[in-house]
């Protein structure tokens, strides 16, 4: 309760519903880059056969969850 009593919003952040879905879009990000990051991990260390896909698919997921992340945050 003492929490709720003495938050204040951030009056160069007002709480709207765009601000929301930029924050929501910054999250999804968040998600793609830990997806992209297990993905590579997974790649590189348990396949057995080396192709080209599995150097390339998780860093690219990973590069385009940064991206999304911070497009969603930078416009929050």
């Amino acid at each position: 309760m003492r929490l709720a009593a003495t938050w204040t919003p951030n009056p160069n952040h007002p709480a709207t519903w765009t601000g929301f879905f930029w924050a929501l879009l910054g999250v999804a990000g968040c998600l793609i880059v830990v997806i992209g990051a297990t993905l590579t991990f997974a790649l590189w260390n348990v396949s057995d056969q080396k192709k080209v896909g599995n150097y390339v698919l998780g860093p690219v997921i990973l590069v385009i969850g940064l991206a999304i992340a911070g497009w969603g945050f930078g416009l929050w």
